[in-house]
C-alpha cells in the first residue's frame, strides 16, 4: 500500500528535457509549476544531444532557406505553418538563450559559430563546447528554472495515468520510486513533454529511459495520436554492443568527415548528389545497403588531422575510451533509432484533442518534421515549441476533481511494477522491433511483427508492468501505422513498396 499525497498546482509539465524546461520557464511567469521527471533533473535526450541548434543568424542564410530545408528534409509531409513557426520564433528564442548565458562556439569574429550539417543547404547550426550542446543547453535552461521559486520539482516520479474525465484532463497519477508513495496532482493543465521512444528498439542511440511513457499515457487517454510510423534512424552510431549506442554527430561530417566501406571506397556518391551531408534517411538507407551487401562501413575523420579532438573532444574521448586513435584509425558506425517525427497531435500551441492536456518536443506531433527531420531542428523544436505551450497553458481554467478511479489503485500500486530489469519479454520486443519494424521495413514482415506484438498483448494481460505495457503500446502504434501505410516515404522505407511507385491512393490517413 502506498501513502497517497493530493498536490493542487496550476501546470504540471512531465519531462525536463529541452522542451518542458523552456515550458516550465514560460509557465512559472502565470501560475505555479510542478516539474515531473522518473530520473534526475535535467534529463531525456537533451544532454546527449551532440550537433547542435539549427537557427537563421548568419548573414548568407534566410528563414526561406531554412524553411525550404526543412520541408526537404521532410519529403513533403511538413506542416508548412509549423516549420514557418519553427524557423521564425527560432530564432527569437536562440537569442534569448544567449541572454541567459548558453555558451556558444564563436568563430574569430566573436560571433556564434555556424556549423553545416546534412541537408542544410548553409552552414546554420550552433553549437557548444563542439560536440556538447545538448549538455551545455540542459545546463543553460535548468540553471534558469532552478531560479523560479514556483516550480516544485519531483524527481523519481513515473506518472502511470492521466486524469481525464468527459475529455477534459484535471491531473495525474504518479509513483515516487524513491520512497515509495504517491501522489495525485490536481491541476489546470498537464503539459507532456517525455521525449521519445528509442528504446523500443534494439538499437537506439536514446537515453536509457525514453520508453515511450508520454505516447502511452496519451493513448490510453483516448488522445489522438498520428504519424508513429515515421522513425528516424541515425546515420552513424559507433558499432559497438552498448545500450544507448554511442551516437557520431553529423557535425562530423558537416566539416570533411566522409564514409567509406571496408575497401576504403567512398559509395555515398551512389545514394545522392549531396553525398555524406544529403538527408538522415537517405544516408542511413545507404549505410544499411552497404553492409546488407557483406560490407563493413567506417567514417574516416582523417581530413579533419589533428583539429578533430578540439572540434569534437567527447567524441574523441568515447573513440579513445573504445580503443580508437583518431583521427588515424578509421571509426565503424552503423544506423540506429534516433527520433520519431510523429507523436501526439497537437496544434500549434501543444492543444491535444483532450482539454486542458497539452504536448511539446519529441511526443508532439505538429506537423513540423514531416517524414523525416532535418538536422538539429529538434533542440530548436524543444525551445520554440515549450515556451509556446507555457504560454498557452495560461488560459486554462480549473475543472471540477471528482474521485477518480486511480485513486483507488494508487492505494494499492506495487513499486516493482515499474521495474524493467533484466526482462526477457523487453528484450524480445526490442529485438522484433529492430528486425521486422527497423530501417527498412516489408509487407511480410510488418504483418508477422503486428502478429507477435498482439500475442505479447496478450501473454501481458494481467501482469503489472508498467514500462513494458508502455513499451509495447507504443510498439504496436508504430507497427500498425507501418503496415498500413504502404508506400516509400521519408524515414518510412518500404522495400516492397520504392520511391516512385507509391501513389495517394495507397496512402492511409495515418491517425490513431
Amino acid at each position: 500500500m502506498c501513502d497517497l499525497q493530493h498536490i493542487e498546482v496550476d501546470y504540471v509539465i512531465i519531462g525536463s528535457g529541452a522542451a518542458g524546461l523552456s515550458c516550465a520557464l514560460k509557465a512559472s511567469e502565470s501560475g505555479t509549476v510542478a516539474l515531473l521527471t522518473k530520473e534526475t533533473m535535467p534529463s531525456g535526450n537533451t544532454p546527449l544531444a551532440q550537433g547542435g541548434i539549427a537557427t537563421v543568424l548568419g548573414e548568407k542564410d534566410t528563414y526561406e532557406m531554412h524553411i525550404q530545408d526543412t520541408l526537404y528534409a521532410g519529403a513533403g509531409e511538413c506542416d508548412l505553418n509549423a516549420v514557418e513557426v519553427l524557423v521564425k520564433d527560432g530564432a527569437k528564442r536562440v537569442k534569448q538563450l544567449f541572454q541567459m548565458g548558453f555558451p556558444f562556439d564563436k568563430s574569430i569574429d566573436g560571433k556564434p559559430l555556424m556549423g553545416r550539417e546534412g541537408a542544410h543547404s548553409v552552414p546554420r547550426v550552433i553549437s557548444s563546447r563542439g560536440d556538447g550542446s545538448g549538455k551545455a543547453l540542459a545546463e543553460t535552461l535548468w540553471s534558469e528554472v532552478k531560479s523560479r521559486e514556483n516550480i516544485l520539482f519531483y524527481e523519481q516520479t513515473f506518472v502511470l495515468e492521466l486524469l481525464v474525465s468527459n475529455n477534459e484532463c484535471t491531473g495525474l497519477f504518479a509513483l515516487d520510486m524513491e520512497k515509495g508513495g504517491a501522489f495525485i496532482f490536481y491541476c489546470r493543465s498537464v503539459v507532456l513533454a517525455t521525449g521519445g521512444c528509442g528504446q523500443i528498439f534494439a538499437h537506439t542511440t536514446n537515453n536509457i529511459n525514453c520508453t515511450g511513457d508520454g505516447f502511452a499515457l496519451a493513448y490510453r487517454a483516448g488522445a489522438k495520436l498520428e504519424n508513429m510510423e515515421f522513425i528516424q534512424f541515425h546515420p552513424t552510431a559507433l558499432k559497438v554492443a552498448e545500450n544507448p549506442m554511442f551516437l557520431i554527430s553529423e557535425a562530423v561530417r558537416g566539416k570533411g568527415a566522409v564514409l567509406v566501406n571496408g575497401k576504403g571506397e567512398r559509395f555515398m556518391e551512389r545514394y545522392h548528389s549531396w553525398a555524406e551531408l544529403a538527408p538522415r534517411d537517405i544516408v542511413a538507407r545507404g549505410i544499411f545497403a552497404e553492409l546488407s551487401s557483406g560490407n563493413q562501413v567506417f567514417l574516416d575523420v582523417s581530413p579533419l588531422g589533428k583539429k578533430f579532438a578540439k572540434l569534437f573532444p567527447s567524441i574523441f574521448q568515447a573513440c579513445k575510451k573504445r580503443g580508437l586513435s583518431l583521427p588515424e584509425d578509421l571509426v565503424p558506425v552503423v544506423p540506429a533509432a534516433h527520433f520519431i517525427m510523429g507523436g501526439i497531435r497537437t496544434d500549434l500551441n501543444g492543444r491535444t484533442s483532450i482539454k486542458g492536456l497539452y504536448a511539446c518536443g519529441e511526443v508532439a506531433s505538429t506537423g513540423v518534421h514531416g517524414a523525416n527531420r532535418l538536422a538539429s531542428n529538434s533542440l530548436l523544436e524543444g525551445l520554440v515549441f515549450g515556451h509556446r505551450v507555457g504560454g498557452a497553458v495560461a488560459c486554462e481554467q480549473f475543472r471540477s476533481n471528482k474521485m477518480h478511479s486511480a485513486v483507488l489503485r494508487a492505494k494499492s500500486f506495487n513499486r516493482k511494477a515499474i521495474d524493467t530489469g533484466d526482462n526477457k519479454f523487453i528484450f524480445a520486443l526490442r529485438e522484433l522491433m529492430w528486425c521486422k519494424v527497423g530501417l527498412v521495413r516489408s509487407e511480410e514482415g510488418l504483418t508477422d511483427a503486428v502478429e507477435q506484438l498482439e500475442e505479447m498483448e496478450r501473454n501481458l494481460l494481467g501482469v503489472q508492468n508498467i514500462t513494458a505495457t508502455n513499451m509495447l503500446t507504443v510498439a504496436c502504434l508504430i507497427a500498425r501505422n507501418a503496415l498500413a501505410r504502404r508506400e516509400t516515404l521519408g524515414s518510412h522505407y518500404r522495400s516492397d513498396f520504392s520511391d516512385g511507385k507509391s501513389s495517394d491512393s495507397l496512402r492511409p490517413a495515418s491517425n490513431i
